[in-house]
């Protein structure tokens, strides 16, 4: 293995990708408090009981927002059905629609004709 200071790693950090010490800087968070910007760095998690106990933590934590995503996924399918059927149009009223403007758009010309043959008294 080559050691982490060779020729070769400097190369590779500065010449082919020379953003790779932005990238493995520490996280930072960033906040803008009355005009002046605030940088701190991120701390890592605590480390608080055993491994165990902060697995089943993190567990918890998962399966709450499992639960979060089914409720707005329920609530989206919910809100989609009933805007669907609030729409739902029967293909048979349509065709009657249809079939009254059909009639109306035939009558209209009759009715055009008249009142220009029309006399007046």
């Amino acid at each position: 293995m080559v050691p982490p200071s060779s020729p070769k790693d400097k190369f590779f950090e500065k010449v082919i990708n020379p953003y790779l010490s932005e990238v493995m800087k520490q996280c930072q968070d960033i906040e803008m408090h009355e005009g002046v910007l605030h940088t701190q760095d991120v701390q890592g998690p605590k480390k608080d009981g055993s491994k165990k106990a902060r697995l089943e933590a993190v567990e918890q934590e998962i399966f709450k927002c499992q639960g979060m995503v089914e409720h707005g996924l329920s609530a989206n399918h919910s809100m989609i059905t009933e805007f669907i059927c609030e729409h739902k149009v029967d293909n048979k009223d349509i065709g009657d629609i249809t079939f009254k403007i059909n009639d109306q758009i035939n009558h209209l010309p009759t009715q055009i004709y008249d009142l220009q043959n029309q006399k007046i008294v």
